[in-house]
């Protein structure tokens, strides 16, 4: 009777390194991956963000602003600063930051929060393109 064993593809290629003398190959296989960082001439207010905070953070514009990616950017070139509400954004982002700056220095976002602080741009819009300006009345 043959038994045969099934090994998950990273372990058979960790296995197959470690056979055939390849300790370097086996050691970058186990190795986490860093992200990158988001990079462009047109980031400007949100630098240093690697890539997929860069992307948590405009899922979180959308959700703030309750607009698409075609609210601020210009379809087909995110790069472009053809849209003039991609320079009102930028605005708001700075304003955001000294607010939280100002009021809030110490507060430390959880895992997959704004990057911005406690005020973000929820805080105001609350989902909406426009930002509220006043409690709604009492019932």
């Amino acid at each position: 009777m043959v038994t045969t064993t099934r090994l998950r593809p990273a372990a058979l290629t960790a296995a197959v390194a470690l056979a055939l003398g390849v300790p370097a190959l086996a050691a970058a296989q186990s190795a986490p991956m860093q992200p990158g960082i988001a990079e462009s001439a047109t980031i400007t207010v949100l630098k240093g963000l690697t890539v997929p905070q860069f992307e948590t953070e405009m899922r979180h514009f959308v959700q703030g602003v309750g607009m698409n990616c075609g609210g601020c950017h210009t379809r087909g070139n995110f790069a472009s600063e053809d849209n003039p509400k991609k320079a009102i954004a930028r605005r708001m982002i700075e304003m955001t930051r000294a607010l939280n700056k100002k009021y809030f220095p110490a507060y430390v976002p959880a895992e997959g929060e704004s990057t911005l602080g406690r005020v973000t741009c929820y805080t105001c819009h609350q989902g909406e393109a426009s930002p509220k300006s006043a409690a709604p009345p009492a019932p």
